[in-house]
């Protein structure tokens, strides 16, 4: 259900309920608007939902997003043209924070990309005033001027499923003025920044940049949070940036870090432990696909819960992610929760079914003689590779077969079976 109260600040530190809150979660940048399957698209909310509710299961507590707010010049974005609103856009992002909140999830929205990417950034809004230097973002007047409508629009939403306004909505923990605004000026900050509170008195704004701190926004008064990336992660820098956040009475967050090549131990360790790190967000998190398998992306930081056998180091590390989401928390680490059943999508040639969230292996079973069975194991366990063919090779393909197939954890604890599928005679 709906939290019921607003992430505050006491200085440099995060309240919620009266009582000091740390958080630890994803970035999942592509709840608005994805890129991965088959080109620029509204993802489904089969993916929406299997995504947040494996941040769950790693322990989340806070969840970031580009693309809920920031979505720029593509058809399918919030704003396709200038000064135009996508009423269906908005509405995809009205079903994600509707679905977070009722998990518990905060989130944290930047209201534009640095970056030319698929979703729009700042380019975009300088292209729209004639010119090619992104840079001019923010300095034309046309560019601020649109970019404060924007935000109003968003600020002012009216979920049609909850039937709050964003800016009345505790789901959302802050606003943040973009992604990686690595080069703004600070008077520019101010001005937006001002901007935002004087809409919204409920939520915090956050600013931050890459690969180091942004020090001369550290005194703007409207500012609550400073947002720090980092690729590889690192716990010197971390704790440094922290500490001198701390002083200027702001909160400190690392809102992406890079965890594949970082030496993550003493990272997280870092991090837990330091009490001036208000929240760490890793870079990033995607869930299976709406046709079997997982979403790829391939950045190199694609998280895959709870991993594939590819790469065994890179299992072990998403292992610590898990555990770190929950200590950052202060919460003992629990065990991993039991799969609910797949849903098989075809069997004709090669066995297809949605995975569950926490599956890290699956057992795929035929019988010949009909849905009671008696049942033949195909795979035993199997690792829950994206690339291998779940194919029968014990199949007879002059008779129907039938097909159930269960998931297992991490600890090789075994979820209930799927709807038993029945595939019927074909020419391979």
């Amino acid at each position: 259900m709906h939290s019921n109260s607003f992430v505050t600040r006491e200085g440099s530190r995060l309240m919620h309920g009266g009582k000091p809150f740390r958080f630890a979660g994803p970035n999942i940048y592509w709840l608005g608007l994805d890129e991965n399957v088959g080109g620029v698209d509204w993802p489904t909310e089969y993916r929406v939902v299997n995504a947040l509710d494996t941040a769950l299961e790693m322990g989340a507590n806070v969840v970031r997003s580009h693309t809920l707010g920031a979505s720029h010049g593509h058809p399918k974005a919030i704003m396709p043209e200038p000064g135009v609103f996508n009423e269906e856009a908005l509405r995809r992002i009205d079903f994600a924070i509707h679905e977070a909140g009722k998990r518990g999830l905060k989130l944290i929205i930047p209201f534009v990309c640095n970056w030319d990417y698929y979703h729009g950034g700042r380019l975009t809004f300088a292209r729209w005033e004639g010119s090619d230097n992104a840079e001019d973002f923010y300095r034309l007047p046309g560019c601020i001027n649109l970019f404060k409508l924007h935000i109003a629009a968003i600020i002012n939403r009216v979920n049609t499923l909850t039937g709050i306004t964003y800016k009345n909505d505790p789901t959302i923990l802050a606003w943040e003025l973009g992604n990686e605004l690595n080069d703004a000026p600070a008077a520019w900050v101010e001005e937006i920044a001002d901007y935002i509170k004087g809409l919204d008195g409920n939520h915090l704004v956050a600013h931050g940049k890459q690969f180091g701190l942004d020090r001369d926004k550290l005194a703007i008064g409207s500012l609550d949070i400073l947002d720090v990336h980092y690729y590889p992660a690192n716990a010197e820098e971390t704790v440094a940036d922290a500490r001198e956040v701390d002083q200027a009475g702001k909160v400190y967050i690392q809102g992406e870090y890079g965890w594949p090549d970082a030496d993550l131990d003493s990272f997280l360790a870092a991090a837990e432990g330091e009490p001036t790190v208000a929240g760490t967000l890793f870079w990033s998190l995607f869930p299976h696909g709406d046709n079997g398998g997982y979403v790829q992306h391939f950045d190199g930081f694609s998280v895959q819960y709870p991993g594939t056998a590819f790469n065994g180091e890179l299992t072990s590390r998403i292992g610590k992610l898990r555990e770190h989401l929950f200590r950052m928390r202060g919460l003992d680490v629990p065990g991993h929760s039991i799969p609910r059943e797949p849903e098989i999508l075809s069997a004709e040639g090669a066995v297809r079914f949605k995975g569950v969230v926490g599956g890290a292996s699956y057992t795929l079973e035929r019988s010949f003689e009909g849905e009671g069975g008696p049942w033949t194991t195909v795979y035993d366990r199997r690792p829950a590779d994206y690339a291998e063919s779940w194919i029968d090779p014990t199949r007879i393909h002059t008779k129907p077969a039938y097909y159930r197939v269960r998931a297992h954890n991490v600890d090789g604890a075994a979820g209930g079976y799927s709807a038993v599928y029945r595939s019927d005679p074909f020419n391979p």
